[in-house]
């Protein structure tokens, strides 16, 4: 993104924390124009009160459709079209298959899927306003890489991501023609808030520096997917071209020895 295109328009789901945030913030000092969601209101009002020409703070909550449209009603009148808008709003939950219930299905299904859905209802009318053919609108979703295996303890997290790649596949076959590219981002361990509760050795993690530096390089090349740390997705792509058998005896193998 150049700031010579002002008024460049992004909206970042997820951004009061993490990856949300550092992305929210760079855009910011590009002189983007930045329409923040996210449930937590303290973190987005200081964003506004730190840029209070460029920065729109819009608190909801993505799992609640009614509040979603009350969102989507609030950003159209505050802007006529979106460049950008990259989905990023997520949680996780681990599941334990010795005691199984709903309770991290429904809270990750919530937002990881729900979440998603609603975004795309009010973000993707504004994406189709933008009618420029020398700049193209652009829609992101922040998936995982946990969407390429069946990873531990990921049952409910795991199925979340790959539902929403499979959204966003689809949306490229039928919205084909349209003037809107789609690009899927799959992080590895990234250091956030979220993954701070993490119980196991997170290998190659990342900053959320080193992490919006490569989505925004994504981005701006208007990649279809966008994958790193390269060790951890050489690792996980690898095991992924194995016979599904050997993908779980591995992976077995791989979490009993995990510390």
């Amino acid at each position: 993104m150049n700031a010579t295109n002002a008024p460049y328009t992004v909206l970042i789901t997820g951004a009061s924390s993490g990856i949300g945030y550092e992305l929210a913030q760079r855009y910011l000092k590009q002189g983007a124009r930045v329409f923040a969601l996210a449930r937590s209101e303290e973190k987005l009002a200081q964003m506004a009160e730190q840029y209070p020409q460029h920065c729109f703070a819009v608190k909801v909550d993505l799992s609640n459709a009614e509040d979603c449209v009350r969102a989507g009603n609030l950003i159209e009148q505050r802007v006529d079209y979106l460049d950008l808008a990259i989905l990023n709003a997520g949680t996780c939950e681990y599941v334990d298959v010795n005691h199984l219930s709903r309770e991290p299905f429904d809270k990750v299904m919530a937002i990881n899927w729900q979440g998603t859905v609603n975004s795309l209802l009010f973000c993707v009318p504004l994406l189709r306003k933008k009618q420029s053919l020398t700049h193209r609108a652009q829609l992101v979703g922040i998936s995982s890489m946990a969407s390429i295996l069946p990873m531990p303890r990921s049952q409910a997290y795991g199925a979340s991501k790959v539902a929403m790649e499979y959204l966003f596949n689809s949306l490229r076959v039928d919205m084909g023609k349209e003037p809107i590219d789609i690009t899927l981002v799959r992080p590895g361990f990234v250091k956030t808030p979220l993954t701070d509760r993490n119980d196991f050795a997170m290998p190659f993690a990342q900053t959320t520096a080193e992490a919006a530096e490569s989505i925004m390089k994504g981005i701006g090349k208007r990649q279809w997917l966008v994958q790193f740390p390269w060790p951890l997705v050489w690792l996980m792509n690898s095991i992924a071209c194995l016979p599904l058998r050997a993908q779980v005896w591995l992976l077995q193998k791989i979490s009993r020895t995990s510390p």
